[in-house]
């Protein structure tokens, strides 16, 4: 057993020293999930598949931090779904950071395909299971699963020479439960009047991330690597009313969550806090999966 560290909060909660990589780390949540960490004192690698210049912009607009901060800040472009891709990145790229001493401790695997309803047009991605196949649903199990255990591959090679680590996987209350496909209903208008449904894709692929986050768990546990769930709810990002009306109905607190408030989910995953939590699925959903 290892000895005690001094127990204060500051210890537990701190990232100082420590290097995290973010996936998706452009969308609504993986700002949030930058910031967190930086906030915390660590080295955040952010990775997305599109340019990271809007994340930098959110960055000082929306959580104010500052150029000394985002000095610890590192920006990639990288499609997590091509396998030779991400092992060059591992192998190659990081290794010519001058600032990267070979050292990872903490993965969150957020990176998703997903529509934010309100933000486009859903009518293809939201269509009927009946109209969709392998073509529709391949692609959420390529992100959702096959880029985040490639981005595991990557990682648990780093984090076994440091002497462990933590991996947060991002899942999804429709991978607790199956979507109420009523409360898509309230879309529906005379200028789009046909039905459409939360993606059986989506769904199954965040189900299975649940799983995979228990076998990683057990399979990596005697090497210090931890690895848990984070499973948020609904985010709003100015959905429509009628949608967030029939949302917040359904929600024991009745309204959709913000952005900032799985951070501290987040952080106490990555840090000290949870030095004995793995294999855990922590539900931050507002007590959707409750009733």
């Amino acid at each position: 057993m290892s000895r005690l560290k001094k127990l204060t909060i500051n210890n537990l909660f701190s990232l100082k020293g420590k290097v995290a990589l973010v996936t998706g780390a452009n969308g609504i949540l993986g700002t949030v999930y930058v910031s967190t960490l930086l906030n915390a004192g660590a080295k955040v690698i952010a990775i997305d598949k599109n340019k990271t210049d809007a994340l930098v912009k959110s960055l000082k607009i929306d959580y104010y931090h500052n150029d000394v901060e985002l000095e610890n800040l590192h920006c990639f472009s990288l499609d997590i779904t091509k396998e030779k891709e991400v092992a060059s990145f591992f192998h190659d790229v990081l290794k010519n950071q001058s600032w990267f001493k070979g050292s990872l401790d903490i993965l969150i695997n957020n990176a998703s395909l997903v529509k934010q309803v309100g933000n486009s047009d859903l009518s293809d991605a939201y269509d009927i299971f009946e109209n969709q196949g392998a073509e529709d649903w391949d692609p959420y199990f390529k992100v959702d699963l096959i880029g985040a255990l490639l981005m595991v591959k990557g990682s648990v090679v780093l984090m076994k020479s440091n002497g462990g680590g933590s991996i947060i996987n991002i899942s999804s209350t429709y991978g607790n439960v199956s979507p109420d496909q009523r409360l898509y209903d309230s879309l529906i208008t005379p200028e789009n009047n046909h039905r459409i449904e939360k993606p059986i894709g989506y769904s199954i692929s965040k189900g299975a991330v649940l799983n995979m986050t228990r076998h990683l768990a057990t399979l990596y546990a005697s090497d210090g690597i931890r690895v848990n769930t984070l499973t948020p709810g609904g985010v709003f990002a100015n959905n429509p009313e009628s949608f967030v009306k029939e949302y917040s109905r359904r929600t024991p607190l009745g309204r959709m969550s913000s952005r900032t408030e799985y951070a501290g989910a987040v952080l106490f995953l990555s840090s000290d806090a949870s030095s004995y939590v793995t294999g855990s699925n922590i539900v931050v959903d507002g007590g959707w999966t409750a009733w």
